[in-house]
């Protein structure tokens, strides 16, 4: 609903609930319905939206919303006090002249008192008005922050996310090139296995998040490339009850699982296993990673991924993420991931 039909509705029903509580306090006070008190209340009514509908122009026409309070206030009192005496000489005119057609008596007391009343009615129209254009112009500067942190959020991650893509070719590519001489036939699988992960990754690269199906795909694709180049020294095990279609942050489980191979197993001359274990409830989705090795706190046993990880949750995720990396025992290294569970791109 568009801002011009808000306001007109607000009018209609603000001076029908004023004219209804008019009729009331008549009803109440013993006076009957008679054809001049409709026409009374009727006028009321009309006058009511006409003065304050110019009211409206006025501040719209001086810029009036644009003002601090110090410099609105007196402006409000002075336009309130004009428009009550405008809307009594109105009112009495229509009520006494057209409606009882006779002239009107002016007694002083009485005739201040309408106008303070009718200047306390201006007054609260004026902070109801006023009022509501701050919320809505608080609504829409929340919203022109929020887009703007968006919009960095989204360009950083982006930059994140063009980071991963050359950091895992440099790596998979070291491993190519360990099996070339090694094992050629290997070399060759390798190469046509690494064709499909980049087909993968191309796909994912241009996605905020993918499911879990779509990202344990790549897992199991980069894992049978690594045990071409590992064979015997590296063994999978894997445990997962999630549902498939959760959505994450495309190649972040991939990457600790990448990094966990080459921080761990990679190193050690008899190698070791990995072991991916995924659970999920209706809150969140929990990810453990074992690998044998030994973690040292430093920027080479932790690399790239780990930090690029840690930066993309903290974006998508904020407070709601957990993630820890530790040593299990002397020769285990668990990578712990907690994240809430979604269903559609809406975080």
């Amino acid at each position: 609903m568009n801002r011009k039909k808000v306001y007109w509705i607000s009018q209609l029903c603000g001076w029908s609930t004023y004219v209804l509580l008019a009729w009331l306090i008549n009803k109440l006070n013993g006076s009957e319905f008679t054809s001049e008190l409709f026409y009374n209340l009727f006028s009321i009514f009309i006058i009511g939206l006409v003065n304050t509908h110019l009211y409206r122009s006025i501040i719209i026409r001086f810029h009036w919303l644009r003002l601090n309070t110090a410099q609105l206030i007196p402006r409000v009192l002075l336009a309130s006090l004009v428009f009550g005496f405008l809307f009594h000489v109105q009112q009495t005119f229509v009520s006494e002249l057209l409606i009882a057609q006779q002239f009107f008596k002016i007694e002083l007391i009485d005739t201040l008192q309408k106008i303070i009343n009718w200047t306390g009615i201006f007054i609260l129209w004026s902070l109801l008005y006023f009022i509501v254009h701050f919320i809505d112009n608080y609504k829409k500067e929340e919203i022109k922050n929020l887009k703007w942190e968006a919009m960095k959020s989204e360009a950083e991650l982006n930059k994140l996310k063009s980071q991963l893509n050359p950091h895992f070719i440099f790596n998979t590519m070291n491993s190519i090139r360990a099996l070339i001489e090694e094992n050629p036939a290997g070399a060759k699988t390798a190469v046509t296995q690494l064709s499909n992960i980049l087909r993968s990754t191309l796909l994912m690269s241009r996605k905020k998040f993918i499911t879990f199906e779509e990202e344990m795909k790549l897992v199991e694709d980069y894992l049978n490339l690594e045990k071409i180049r590992l064979e015997e020294r590296l063994k999978i095990t894997t445990h997962v009850q999630v549902n498939p279609n959760i959505i994450v942050p495309p190649m972040m489980l991939q990457t600790l699982v990448e990094n966990g191979i080459k921080h761990g197993i990679a190193k050690s001359a008899t190698g070791g296993e990995i072991s991916i274990t995924a659970i999920s409830d209706t809150t969140f989705l929990t990810i453990e990673i074992s690998n044998t090795g030994q973690l040292q706190n430093t920027f080479s046993d932790t690399g790239f991924g780990i930090i690029n990880t840690q930066e993309r949750l903290k974006i998508l995720y904020a407070e709601k993420a957990e993630f820890k990396i530790y040593n299990a025992s002397n020769n285990n290294v668990t990578t712990y991931l907690k994240i809430p569970i979604h269903f559609t791109d809406t975080i």
